[in-house]
């Protein structure tokens, strides 16, 4: 071989060892900057090959959840999601893009909600790469979870204001049974002298005393309930029994008002899904209202009217049985221009420190969050109506009377 063609080869080797090493560059620079780009991204990243096995994750990913795959322990779909969510997954990218998907992403401390979208990409050798990229929720969730504690306290703070108002009509309800307690104990302590005597008396009277300590607890237990916790479970409420609770509680409130109740309460019992505790509390404030809208009124009358009827439904927007309750005063009535605002936040029509504004606020959020509405007609000088529908709830009893 000649000196010439030595030279050659050698150039050539040079040549293909510094091609070689330029590729090579561009290759590095070419994942160094699409790392750079993977770890800018603010979502979570997550690239599968055909069989759902994790390629590639960003620095995001791995941040969240703690996870990321190695070449001892490749991840899988199944590692990042319940089952049947990795399920849907793996279906969802066979029949083409994911749109949207919310679903608890597994960490390594537990889960992340996030909400993902997916694509598949496909390279000229034929081989796919499914990209799922996925938005952290746990900051929404959390905000979401503070403005329903908020509305709770503000449910419960509402209901002790409404106790404070009727301390005159409770403490004077209380009054009496304790009087008469006090007054037939005296006389039991002074027939003691000669019980044989007075056995009879001695009896009456403390069957007497024991009736009325069952009657002060009664409103004190009362109390109570009204004075509790939110409760969240829904269940089936009947209205007539709640709206009679709700007056034997308001009753000392209502005789210090000399407020002639009219009851028109449906025959056959009328169920909806809701929470009692939160009901209570709509009765309790449209009876309020009612009570303070008759204060000049010679003969007050509070009139409730409950029975089925249909309804259009606003979720569905379909007309369905609905449960009626209706509250209506002849008090002094509301202005039309005051009406459009009624169910504003702080917007009263009492006077200046006697009352925040909230409570229909509050009634109309509870209402809504049951599928249920409210409306408001009245008219100067004669009265208001509030008008309460919930969607009926059908109980066992009532479907198998139907198929009777």
């Amino acid at each position: 071989m000649t000196k010439d063609t030595i030279k050659i080869l050698e150039r050539q080797r040079e040549d293909l060892v510094v091609r070689v090493l330029k590729k090579h560059e561009e290759i590095e620079a070419n994942r160094s900057f699409t790392e750079r780009v993977l770890s800018s991204i603010s979502e979570l990243l997550v690239v599968f090959d055909y069989t759902f096995k994790v390629l590639q994750v960003n620095q995001e990913f791995f941040k969240k959840t703690g996870l990321q795959p190695t070449h001892e322990a490749t991840l899988s779909v199944e590692d990042l999601a319940e089952p049947e969510v990795a399920k849907h997954i793996r279906s969802a990218f066979g029949n083409g893009e994911i749109e949207e998907l919310e679903f608890n992403l597994q960490t390594k401390e537990g889960s992340l909600p996030v909400k993902a979208r997916g694509s598949t990409l496909t390279n000229p050798e034929g081989l796919s790469l499914h990209m799922l990229i996925c938005s952290d929720c746990s900051e929404f969730y959390e905000l979401i979870n503070r403005l329903q504690e908020g509305q709770k306290q503000l449910i419960h703070s509402s209901r002790l204001a409404s106790l404070g108002e009727m301390t005159a009509g409770i403490g004077h309800e209380l009054t009496q049974p304790l009087n008469a307690i006090l007054l037939l104990a005296r006389n039991c302590s002074r027939a003691m002298e000669h019980p044989e005597q007075h056995k009879e008396m001695l009896k009456e009277n403390i069957d007497i005393i024991i009736d009325r300590v069952n009657k002060a607890s009664s409103i004190i237990n009362t109390m109570r309930s009204f004075g509790c916790k939110v409760e969240e479970d829904l269940v089936p409420i009947e209205i007539n029994q709640l709206t009679r609770k709700t007056l034997r509680f308001l009753e000392p409130h209502l005789q210090l008002n000399e407020i002639e109740t009219d009851l028109h309460l449906s025959d056959t019992p009328c169920y909806f899904l809701g929470v009692d505790v939160r009901i209570e509390q709509v009765l309790l404030n449209l009876i309020q209202n009612a009570i303070q809208a008759m204060g000049c009124e010679p003969n007050p009358v509070l009139t409730l009217t409950t029975h089925i009827a249909p309804w259009v439904n606003p979720r569905t927007m379909r007309k369905e049985s609905h449960v009626i309750i209706q509250v209506k005063d002849n008090g002094v009535g509301i202005h039309d221009e005051q009406l459009e605002k009624i169910f504003d936040p702080f917007f009263t029509t009492r006077t200046v420190g006697t009352g925040m504004g909230l409570g229909l606020s509050i009634v109309e959020r509870i209402l809504n969050s049951f599928s249920g509405l409210i409306q408001v007609e009245s008219t100067l000088g004669e009265g208001t109506c509030f008008t309460v529908a919930i969607p009926e709830y059908e109980t066992d009893e009532a479907a198998q009377e139907e198929k009777i």
